[in-house]
């Protein structure tokens, strides 16, 4: 029999499991990469950093959804010889968070698919810093940055994208030629074909999805709601990194009658909020392309949001325009773009049906499963 292919992929969360974060990479890593990648031909490992045991001199091992987690050895002697040890054909990254693991393999014949996910260029951190309400840490980090220049260099990376619009970004993050060859390789979603779109009763629900954090300016999502009684609106997530001082800020509106912080949800009960709600809004200062896009609109469920990924928003819901600093001078921008969804009833479900067939067509499963192993396969023999 032919062994496996081993992939190690390279991700600082795995949404919730270790006590990691719940964030968009940590939720590709742990409900796409692997459940779906493994099968007869594919091992797939997760590495999420270094180790505390033992100084750092052994690695800590997890099984998480039937898939081996590790933390790696601390210290770089150790890290060289566990990971030669391991011999892993292949390296994934969701963009590339931590440098350690590349860094220690010996073997310079090894390459790395890196799936470009939010490059964030020195310009996008600019935008980002013009909050001022509760800045966002920044995580710029140049030297991994050098490090995928040099192995691009060495032809050792293969680049693939969930959207086009963030090729040039990547381009400039990483210095990347021009000609560079970028494959593009949608984020799926677990589509749920029973959803009957004409036959739901959807509700005047208006949701927020996603972590309760800086960059996310949650706030701007509770004043929207205080100024659109009419409605109920539901705030799906919760704090993480700096929670003291995100919580602090969310405090000041506990008192909104039609404002509700439900807190981390997953599962059937999120995909209830995504079903009964007609919008998600989103407030963020920056975004790539986020899930909770996708998520939404496989269930007809419109976007207004300042932010326009692959057209998505201007295509099914209300673009409204750039909207930098803390933002609370441009709330009614929202409050406009929610009342054009709710006040044109044959408009929203005519844009809803046609949002439900774009995600079945572009960021279904199967399409992801085949080009992710295809892609994994060809880097992995250097073909």
């Amino acid at each position: 029999m032919n062994k496996k292919i081993k992939v190690a992929l390279i991700i600082d969360e795995l949404f919730g499991a270790v006590g990691t974060a719940f964030g968009g990479y940590g939720f590709l890593a742990r409900r796409h990469i692997a459940k779906y990648i493994p099968n007869d031909e594919f091992q797939v490992d997760i590495l999420l950093g270094k180790s505390k045991k033992w100084k750092g001199y052994v690695a800590e091992k997890y099984i998480v959804d039937g898939v081996n987690v590790y933390n790696i050895p601390k210290k770089r002697w150790f890290a060289k010889r566990w990971i030669k040890k391991q011999n892993y054909d292949v390296y994934l990254s969701i963009e590339l968070v931590d440098d350690f693991v590349l860094r220690n393999e010996t073997n310079h014949l090894k390459k790395l698919v890196l799936w470009i996910q939010d490059p964030r260029p020195l310009y996008e951190w600019d935008e980002i810093n013009t909050v001022k309400l509760f800045p966002e840490t920044s995580y710029y980090n140049q030297k991994i940055y050098d490090l995928v220049n040099k192995l691009y260099k060495e032809n050792r990376v293969k680049f693939v994208s969930q959207g086009l619009f963030l090729n040039q970004k990547a381009k400039d993050l990483y210095k990347l030629n021009d000609n560079v060859e970028i494959q593009y390789l949608p984020n799926p979603i677990d589509i749920d074909h029973s959803f009957d779109f004409d036959s739901y009763p959807k509700k005047n629900q208006i949701i927020f999805l996603g972590r309760i954090e800086s960059v996310k300016r949650g706030w701007l999502f509770c004043e929207i709601a205080r100024k659109m009684p009419e409605y109920q609106f539901y705030m799906l997530g919760q704090t993480f990194r700096e929670s003291e001082e995100n919580s602090n800020i969310m405090s000041k509106y506990l008192d909104i009658p039609n404002l509700h912080f439900v807190g981390h949800v997953d599962g059937i009960e999120k995909e209830k909020y995504l079903k009964d709600a007609k919008i998600l809004v989103n407030t963020s200062i920056h975004e790539a392309l986020p899930i909770s896009f996708l998520e939404a609109l496989s269930y007809g469920t419109l976007l207004v949001s300042n932010r326009n990924p692959e057209n998505l928003t201007s295509q099914f819901g209300v673009f409204t325009g750039d909207v930098l600093g803390d933002g609370f001078d441009k709330v009614d921008l929202f409050v406009d773009g929610i009342r054009q969804i709710m006040n044109n009833d044959a408009l929203r479900r005519e844009k809803s049906r046609k949002a439900i067939e774009y995600i079945k067509t572009v960021h279904n499963v199967d399409n992801f499963i085949t080009d992710l192993r295809n892609v994994l396969r060809k880097t992995a023999n250097n073909e």
